[in-house]
């Protein structure tokens, strides 16, 4: 049963030969409403900072809560993002490793080409020599008819 300072306040008690001093009973229990009184209103006020207070943690444990999501997304759009750069490092790798190849690969043509070049002018040469010698010598078969010639007139003289 609770008591409220007005249920001390409004107590009556009855009258017995040799009671107590009333005047003396009821200054008692005025001072004992008065702390009473005091008492409730501490206790509420303790109660309404329980109730703030619980009020504080559970919004606490709510953005712990949400921050523990943001941690996880974070986490997680950081694995995403290192999955999704290394894939792309490999495309661009490959791709380089492609156009390095046609490279090669067109650099290696050209070489042939070249030496194909290389191998029709040397033929050229060849063919360039042999005409030439035989256009020295049948120009030296030509001088040498010529000095017959001039060597067959002088004795003739």
């Amino acid at each position: 049963m609770k008591t409220s300072p007005q249920d001390v306040r409004q107590q009556q008690f009855k009258l017995k030969f040799r009671g107590f001093d009333i005047e003396e009973v009821d200054n008692y229990l005025e001072l004992i409403a008065v702390e009473l009184e005091e008492l409730n209103k501490e206790n509420d006020s303790l109660k309404s900072e329980i109730k703030k207070m619980a009020q504080e943690i559970e919004e606490y444990k709510k953005a712990e809560n949400d921050f523990r999501r943001m941690i996880s997304s974070a986490q997680d759009f950081r694995k995403d993002a290192i999955e999704k750069a290394n894939q792309e490092s490999q495309l661009i790798i490959k791709q380089a490793e492609m156009k390095a190849a046609e490279t090669l690969k067109g650099a290696e043509e050209k070489i042939v080409k070249i030496e194909k070049d290389i191998d029709g002018l040397k033929a050229q040469k060849r063919q360039f020599e042999v005409l030439l010698r035989a256009l020295i010598e049948n120009h030296m078969k030509l001088l040498d008819m010529m000095g017959e010639g001039a060597e067959m007139e002088r004795t003739k003289i």
